[in-house]
């Protein structure tokens, strides 16, 4: 037994031994670093969150009738352009018949005007009753109000016609169709599916807690694709659901920076806001699910230093382990270099930015 752990130890003082020899045998590895500085900083948490159109409709009929032309998919429009048309003989026909029904109005109108002047001078010559005026003057008014109607039923129908052109309340684009030429539409029918490319936003439901550190006109890390940017909170609605505890949270976003419907991360601040150390993003090294940076010893050669990432902005980032403010981290060359492995440095960057 005991020749036995004396030849376990043996061979893990060869490994040891063989170990040291490969990474003395090495070749330096050629380094940049940076300084390790101190920033304001909070743990975060990081979230999905969608990009989205401020300004996305399923845009309807308002009449009935056949379609006879609808927009295709991918047209751009602006506002007030056509985005379909449904037929309007019907809503001619009817337009063409209130005008008649008021000119004949007119008519009669003028008959009765006519017939009133006539009997108010037989009156002054007590050449006839009273109430045959009566009547004929009842008869005008009723007349009067019938045209009246009768225009209100022509600006319904001219109105009715003007409808028989969709419109685009906004600019955009047409994502879908609902309907296609020839078919029939009622009112309320979704058509297309309007969505304005312009006018865009980040949609991200939060845990209920994270309304205490963040604030419309926070600024947040946003990241996707490997692009990472800094956009601000515009909107926030404290109001969670009772089973999930979660609240949105809407952040500004310009124009072409994101595709719709495209998933993004949110780093969103998890506490309040203290002192922690800072490194730049570069320095960060991630193996296994595991995040280090390393730092350089007193004889030149790499240590390997594990740290937890909190809040970032813009090249830096705040993290936690074991540094101090001065250290000097690599930045550049980390991703093959090994604990213990010999540097040389190149480039010292002591600028905290």
């Amino acid at each position: 037994m005991k020749f036995l752990n004396r030849a376990l130890l043996a061979s893990s003082l060869f490994l040891a031994c063989a170990g040291q020899a490969a990474l003395a045998q090495q070749p330096e590895a050629i380094v940049e670093l940076a300084t390790v500085s101190e920033q304001t900083a909070s743990s975060v948490v990081r979230l999905p969150g969608t990009v989205i159109s401020t300004q996305d409709a399923l845009i309807a009929a308002e009449i009935s009738g056949r379609l006879t032309w609808v927009a295709q998919v991918g047209d751009h429009v602006e506002r007030g352009d056509v985005l379909a048309r449904i037929d309007d003989h019907l809503l001619q026909l009817e337009v063409r018949n209130n005008i008649a029904q008021i000119a004949r109005l007119e008519a009669d109108i003028q008959y009765n005007k006519r017939q009133i002047a006539r009997l108010q001078k037989l009156a002054l010559q007590n050449n006839m009753a009273r109430a045959e005026l009566d009547e004929v003057e009842s008869r005008l008014e009723m007349r009067l109000q019938e045209q009246r109607i009768a225009e209100v039923a022509l600006d319904r129908s001219r109105y009715d016609l003007q409808r028989a052109e969709v419109t685009a309340p906004f600019p955009g684009v047409i994502a879908r169709r609902e309907l296609y030429t020839g078919e029939y539409t009622t009112p309320g029918a979704a058509l297309v599916r309007l969505v304005n490319t312009r006018r865009v936003e980040i949609s991200v439901n939060a845990p209920l807690r994270i309304a205490r550190y963040n604030h419309p006109g926070s600024e947040v890390e946003v990241a996707a694709n490997g692009e990472k940017s800094i956009n601000a909170i515009r909107g926030m609605v404290p109001v969670g659901d009772e089973r999930s505890r979660m609240m949105e949270l809407r952040l500004s976003v310009d124009p072409g920076q994101w595709m719709i419907g495209e998933a993004v991360t949110v780093e969103l601040p998890d506490n309040a806001a203290s002192l922690a150390l800072s490194v730049p993003r570069d320095a960060l090294v991630l193996r296994e699910n595991k995040v280090f940076v390393y730092t350089v010893s007193e004889d030149n050669t790499a240590v390997k230093v594990p740290v937890k990432t909190l809040a970032g902005r813009g090249s830096r980032i705040a993290i936690e382990g074991d540094l101090a403010v001065g250290d000097a981290v690599v930045i550049r060359g980390a991703e093959r270099l090994r604990d213990g492995q010999a540097l040389k440095v190149v480039s010292h960057d002591l600028a905290a930015k």
